[in-house]
């Protein structure tokens, strides 16, 4: 390897390790307090050596500095994020109530740190001297977008109807008060806090001072006063029967989102190509004459049939349709129409192959049926420090091909299982002897991470046993990836599993209201070693069995949708992964919100009237 390769993967290395060392100070702090916490108790938390902590930090003070400057940083990211995402005013302040009650930041540990230096004395200059210009800066841009959005002529009218002089500064400050203190009404008691309707009231404040047409009004109020609190932290169980919702489904969520076709290195020569039957489109990923991968719908010209029809295959030089012979070139142009003659009017440069939207993300091949859909690496940004050790764009393909399964369940019930580690020391034996405590489900940005640390204790299961002694060391992994099982959630419905020795990934796919087709692959870096062969069966072996359990848990859940007393607004601090899943999608299909099902035929109608009515209020249905 070249010196600077490995300058990389020192630094690389060494920025990983710091920030292990500061998630666990940000844990022992919660636990212990900024007063009485030690090297010692931090280097516990990393399940570290208080050596290694010495290492990375010179010292305590550096360590507790490095933690705050961290916290700031992402927060202020985030809030950057928000200002440039939002133009609109009104919209912009929604957005800083979302993000105040986003799982990333509505976090125990994380809001402990904030008030253990914000409020004891001997750290109160250190919380200044990092955060003090960021506070002000919050204020002054808070006061910026309420004077932007009142000086609108709607809020004129009606601010001056009441002849009072609105202070703006007064709201600025309630407003940033309420935020703060919903913060430590979280921190105080995080089992009984219900965000949704710390939302409302954040919300409800800001509309004491705002303007808005009538009837928007009175159709936000009817609407509003249909969506129970049951609706809180769970869709309500009509979103998994209808067939109507789950049209709006594959044309909001699916149609609009990133889809796992494959991998570069599925394509090794000109003319290779997979196929992607979904959602009643098909679509064809091809590596043309100039080398270059494209997506196609795999949709002939003439008359609508298959191109290509096998799951995978190669072209040799031409696609040829099997139906009536229209043939194209490796670049989707038209190349050649059989009786020519007998067509009226036939511009061949005009009937290609339409081309699908497609990036390549990590070496995986995504499309979309949208064409102005932002680019998935931008969505998936938070998280590329942390996947980039693991060499995605160079592994191998270890499975024939994607394989594809139909599974008697609604998509969003597989994921709602997926989504939580709740689950995992009661209903899977096998992952709970491989993580013990050291399974966590986090948030990077928008993107859910769920990691599992493997047990240094010996497993009682073979399986497990056998995977904890067999697995060997990977000269490309830092320290903390060695032994952790990482797994990545790209929404909808995508999920990259990050092992030491493989990679895998699956993907659900919506059929009907009761089928959803799983499709999967698992890839891996060139090694014959033994031991990860053995390690890679074992891996299988696990996760087989967890699979089976699974499915009993995603059965029991699907048939209790049909059931009077199914709960709606049960869900532990555990659980956040599904709380945001079922967010994204009310974001997405507003009438995702209803507790009760609108009549048969007017489920899009009543969603269209339902995304207005967001839309008017600035993001929110209230």
């Amino acid at each position: 390897m070249s010196s600077n390769g490995t300058k990389t993967d020192s630094k690389t290395n060494r920025d990983h390790r710091q920030q292990q060392l500061i998630e666990a100070a940000i844990d022992a702090i919660a636990q212990h307090g900024l007063s009485r916490i030690t090297v010692a108790k931090v280097a516990k938390a990393a399940d570290l050596s208080q050596g290694i902590v010495n290492f990375y930090f010179s010292s305590k003070d550096q360590l507790l500095l490095s933690t705050l400057q961290y916290l700031s940083d992402e927060f202020n990211q985030a809030l950057e994020a928000t200002y440039a995402n939002n133009s609109d005013p009104f919209s912009c302040l929604t957005a800083i109530i979302d993000l105040h009650f986003d799982p990333q930041f509505l976090n125990r540990a994380k809001l402990a740190v904030w008030y253990a230096f914000s409020s004891e004395g001997h750290a109160r200059r250190d919380y200044l001297a990092i955060c003090g210009q960021r506070d002000q800066a919050f204020r002054a841009h808070l006061l910026d977008l309420i004077n932007a959005w009142l000086s609108s002529e709607a809020s004129e009218t009606q601010i001056s109807s009441t002849g009072t002089t609105i202070n703006t500064e007064a709201i600025m400050r309630g407003f940033e008060g309420m935020l703060g203190l919903y913060w430590q009404d979280y921190l105080h008691d995080p089992d009984k806090f219900n965000s949704q309707q710390a939302e409302q009231v954040c919300l409800a404040y800001l509309q004491i001072f705002a303007a808005s047409d009538e009837n928007t009004k009175a159709l936000s109020t009817h609407h509003a006063s249909q969506v129970s609190t049951a609706t809180a932290d769970l869709l309500a169980p009509w979103t998994y029967l209808s067939d109507e919702f789950l049209t709006l489904e594959k044309q909001h969520i699916f149609k609009k989102s990133w889809l796992w076709v494959g991998h570069i290195n599925d394509f090794t020569q000109k003319g290779d190509y997979l196929t992607f039957d979904a959602l009643g489109e098909r679509a064809l990923v091809l590596r043309g004459d100039d080398d270059q991968l494209q997506a196609f719908h795999n949709v002939c010209r003439h008359r609508g049939a298959k191109v290509l029809h096998e799951e995978k295959g190669h072209c040799p030089k031409v696609i040829n349709c099997p139906f009536h012979g229209w043939t194209y070139n490796l670049d989707g142009s038209l190349r050649n129409v059989p009786r020519a003659d007998t067509f009226t009017g036939l511009d061949k440069q005009s009937q290609g192959l339409i081309p699908i939207n497609m990036e390549v993300w990590q070496g995986f091949i995504f499309i979309n049926f949208d064409n102005d859909a932002p680019s998935l690496a931008s969505q998936m940004a938070p998280v590329e420090k942390l996947i980039a050790p693991y060499q995605l764009d160079a592994l191998r393909t270890i499975t024939d091909s994607p394989y594809l399964q139909l599974r008697p369940y609604n998509w969003k019930t597989i994921h709602d299982i997926d989504n939580e580690g709740y689950h995992v020391p009661r209903g899977h034996p096998s992952l709970q002897q491989l993580y013990g405590d050291g399974y966590e489900d986090s948030m990077q940005g928008q993107v859910p991470v769920s990691t599992g640390q493997i047990n240094k204790k010996p497993a009682k299961l073979w399986s497990v046993r056998q995977y904890q002694q067999t697995l060997p060391r990977f000269e490309h992994l830092p320290e903390d990836a060695q032994r952790k099982w990482l797994y990545v959630s790209i929404f909808p419905s995508t999920v990259i599993a990050l092992y030491p020795e493989m990679t895998e990934v699956y993907m659900s796919l919506p059929s009907t209201v009761g089928e959803t087709q799983y499709r999967g692959a698992s890839y891996a870096l060139p090694d014959k070693r033994r031991e990860v062969k053995l390690a890679r069966y074992l891996n299988h072996r696990i996760n087989r069995i967890t699979d089976q359990e699974d499915k009993s848990f995603v059965s029991w859940v699907q048939t209790g949708f049909e059931s009077s007393v199914f709960p709606q607004s049960q869900l532990s601090s555990l659980e956040h992964g599904v709380r945001h899943l079922h967010k994204r999608i009310q974001a997405l299909i507003p009438a995702a919100m209803l507790a009760n099902e609108p009549p048969t035929g007017s489920i899009a109608a009543t969603n269209e009237q339902m995304r207005q009515a967001v839309s008017n209020t600035g993001g929110k249905l209230v």
